[in-house]
């Protein structure tokens, strides 16, 4: 049996998780991601490990995005996505 926690949940203590935070991303000529640039550093991409496409709510506001699940140089995995509506690069955690 779990006992009962001593802090009850209030609303104002929750936050969202995994927010995509806009980021800049060199691209090949098939507009892969290279490398994506952070603080003014140049990270490579060594590996991408899986590309897709979503067209979602075309009859509201449409959401048009290129994803892709990627390894940077030193081993840390992100997604990277471009929102093709708007041509913004963003950056999430897996």
């Amino acid at each position: 049996m779990v006992p009962t926690p001593r802090t009850p949940l209030r609303a104002d203590r929750l936050r969202a998780l995994n927010l995509p935070v806009k980021a800049h991303v060199r691209v090949n000529e098939a507009g892969h991601p290279l490398s994506l640039i952070r603080d003014g550093a140049e990270l490579p991409v060594e590996e991408i490990r899986e590309l897709w496409r979503i067209d979602d709510e075309w009859w509201r506001s449409p959401i048009i995005r290129c994803y892709a699940d990627v390894v940077l140089a030193g081993g840390k995995r992100v997604i990277l996505y471009q929102d093709l509506v708007t041509g913004d690069w963003w950056m999430q955690r897996p």
